[in-house]
């Protein structure tokens, strides 16, 4: 329960933390996966294709990767943020405990 103003505000700092460290892994997530893509698309389509246009294929690949790596990075920044957050937790509890021990 918040108590003061002191409270309120260190609530909402860590909200907009929390929120930051999100966007954080979503960026990250999109730009991997763009490259990811661009990458892939220049190696399979130097392979296939007869006359290859780099500058396409790195677009299309570019532009493939950010929208699939898009559709999957805001569940799998979620993830990382909890998986964050636990570690976070475990060592507040683990430095709790050994104070009062």
């Amino acid at each position: 329960m918040l108590t003061t103003c002191a409270d309120m505000f260190r609530l909402i700092g860590q909200i907009i933390s929390w929120l930051l460290t999100w966007l954080y892994y979503v960026l990250i997530i999109c730009f991997v996966a763009a490259m990811l893509g661009a990458i892939s698309h220049m190696l399979v389509g130097g392979l296939v294709v007869e006359e290859p246009d780099f500058g396409y294929l790195a677009s299309f690949g570019f532009s493939n990767g950010l929208r699939y790596g898009g559709i999957w990075a805001g569940g799998f920044a979620i993830v990382l943020c909890v998986i964050r957050a636990r570690k976070e937790y475990l060592q507040k509890r683990g430095e709790s405990e050994q104070s009062e021990a």
